[in-house]
């Protein structure tokens, strides 16, 4: 149903651009534009909260035992010798692992927590930026029905 504006122009009636009263005070605030600034607000809090940093790292981390088959007394008495190792996936299905000293265990688990604060973030951001793309009054598409 379509309504006059006090401008003159034609409004659909119940549309997301129809003015509501949402203070006391008389002031006219469009609910959308109201949830948009929210939307938009919430997105510049996750912005200025990004770890933005050089120290970041994709991958994984784990200990994995090296045994030698001969000459080890260690070995030979089943132990072994603990080894640290970061595993990095490339596209194609390549892996390519990086061996790594004790010493580096601690600051790697660091850049791999970051990384994985800055992915969770971006993914925050882009749920919002789907969310402004949307329509407010979008209703979710009945799925087709096919002619049997």
């Amino acid at each position: 149903m379509w309504s006059a504006t006090k401008d003159g122009r034609q409004q659909q009636r119940g549309s997301v651009f129809e003015k509501k009263r949402l203070t006391r005070n008389d002031d006219l605030v469009s609910s959308f534009s109201m949830i948009r600034d929210q939307l938009i607000e919430t997105r510049q809090r996750l912005i200025a909260q990004l770890p933005v940093t050089g120290e970041i790292l994709r991958g994984s981390l784990f200990e994995r035992t090296v045994r030698h088959t001969r000459g080890c007394t260690i070995c030979a008495g089943g132990g072994g010798h603990p080894l640290w190792v970061l595993s990095v996936g490339y596209a194609g299905g390549r892996t390519r692992q990086f061996s790594l000293r004790r010493e580096q265990v601690d600051e790697v688990r660091g850049w791999l927590g970051n990384y994985h604060q800055l992915r969770e973030a971006l993914e925050a951001i882009c749920e919002l930026n789907h969310a402004l793309l949307r329509p407010d009054d979008a209703a979710p598409r009945r799925a087709r029905q096919t002619g049997d």
